[in-house]
């Protein structure tokens, strides 16, 4: 191999950001074990920040990837709603726009159906005013598009720690930081330089729940994505997007505390490891392409970046999305409805509980199956895959070998959630994700497949 080609979207490229931290006061008890109920402060502001792709030539689809702070939009019709807005004011197609949820836990519980709770008459504003900001953002990155090259790399980040630990003496497993285990440190980084090599913007999609801040925090917080932006940001002046992977049972191993430092410290070790990603990239355009031998005493082998080849810049420009959907069987149990029904009223964790699956069964249906929707994008020579639920790494592992050598965004949590999907050996084990999830065994193997197919369809379209 005389040369190496590294991987880079060619587009117009714009990005913008808004402040987006919900008012103190609002509701945001997100913990069984929490003890309040309203947010009294701010730890680090939440926002939305808007990348906007648009093809060189106008031939293709325009694009708009949001990386939003926000746990998780529980009730279905205030997730669609808020899209459905978005695209109203925008003129976006549902296959052109990604609104990826960072899944902090120390954000709002932003449920516009908790009548009964305090801090709930806050919630309805808060999301009209999310709706507008994201419209608002997306304009502001389309009006500012400039033709930019996105490059790629990966790096890795030990943060992430495996959750899925058995307790011995209780005889099951806790969703808990677990030594002997494995876990994913793939880091995906893309650097964004306009025609004069100055930095727009850097992406960065890693998988690992937001969960440092935990019942003890009564503060809003992005949690270590946060510290983890600012990192980012002073290194290459410029807006840092996080997307977050498929993390089901990833969490970092210092977890589940309220002191806010630690948010940080966990989000410093994140950002440091994307900037040294970032730092590692080639020059924007270029190839890197031997150039023979320097005699040195030793016979030295000489590199150069060279600018890239026609044919890479041709595929490098093109852009494409579409939306297809797995559809995945359900668990056979008794309706999540009915536990809710029964649900005592003073055992307020359970009730937690049964709101949450009251919820889920709502966004499910009532069909034996749920066509759950899969997004797929090509930008240039990268993918992205998006989906709505929880995964466990296994889905972006399979997915970045069936596609070795080539940028692979996994997005969860994004435009929308109901539930878990694990790995087929884990059902009736008695994790909390198994237990949580809706879906039948081989929900995550039969997702893996349809990904792999939507990518493959996706890339040589």
């Amino acid at each position: 191999m005389s040369e190496q080609t590294f991987p880079t979207t060619r587009c117009r490229f714009g990005v913008a950001r808004h402040d987006v931290t919900p008012p103190v006061g609002i509701y945001a008890r997100s913990w069984g074990a929490a003890t309040h109920e309203v947010a009294e402060g701010v730890h680090r502001p939440l926002t939305a920040t808007a990348a906007v792709f648009a093809p060189l030539d106008g031939d293709g689809p325009e694009l708009a990837l949001v990386a939003l702070d926000i746990g998780w939009l529980q009730y279905a019709p205030d997730e669609l709603g808020l899209r459905a807005a978005i695209q109203e004011r925008t003129g976006l197609g549902e296959e052109q726009l990604l609104v990826s949820m960072s899944h902090t836990h120390a954000g709002a519980n932003a449920n516009s159906q908790l009548d009964d709770r305090p801090g709930v008459e806050l919630i309805r504003p808060y999301l009209d005013g999310l709706a507008r900001h994201i419209a608002d953002a997306i304009l502001e990155a389309r009006a500012t598009r400039m033709e930019a090259h996105v490059t790629y790399g990966y790096g890795c980040c030990g943060l992430a720690a495996n959750r899925d630990y058995w307790d011995e003496d209780a005889g099951r497993f806790a969703c808990g930081y677990n030594p002997g285990a494995p876990a994913d440190d793939t880091l995906l980084v893309g650097r964004v330089t306009d025609s004069d090599g100055a930095i727009l913007a850097t992406v960065f999609n890693y998988a690992c729940h937001p969960t440092t801040l935990a019942w003890a925090n009564r503060l809003l917080s992005p949690d270590y994505i946060g510290a983890a932006r600012e990192v980012l940001e002073h290194a290459f002046g410029a807006p840092a997007l996080f997307f977050h992977g498929a993390s089901g049972e990833l969490a970092p191993r210092d977890d589940y505390v309220g002191d806010p430092a630690v948010a940080d410290r966990n989000g410093r070790q994140l950002g440091h490891a994307a900037a040294a990603a970032v730092e590692a990239l080639p020059p924007a355009g270029t190839r890197f392409v031997y150039t023979g031998i320097v005699a040195s005493g030793a016979n030295l082998g000489t590199w150069e970046y060279q600018p890239c080849e026609p044919a890479q810049l041709a595929e490098s420009s093109r852009l494409a999305a579409q939306l297809t959907a797995v559809e995945l069987r359900r668990k056979d149990e008794p309706a999540i409805v009915e536990s809710l029904t029964n649900a005592k009223p003073h055992a307020v964790q359970e009730r937690e509980k049964a709101l949450r699956r009251a919820f889920l069964e709502l966004a499910l249906g009532d069909g034996p199956t749920h066509r759950m929707p899969l997004w797929t994008w090509r930008l240039g020579e990268a993918l992205l895959v998006a989906v709505p639920n929880e995964l466990y790494s296994e889905f972006q592992v399979e997915l970045r070998l069936r596609f070795e050598g080539v940028p692979v965004f996994v997005l969860t949590t994004t435009n929308g959630g109901v539930g878990y999907l694990c790995p087929r050996e884990s059902y009736g084990s008695g994790l909390y994700q198994e237990q949580q999830s809706p879906y039948a065994p081989g929900c995550l193997e039969e997702t893996i497949d349809a990904a792999a197919a939507a990518l493959a369809h996706v890339q040589g379209g």
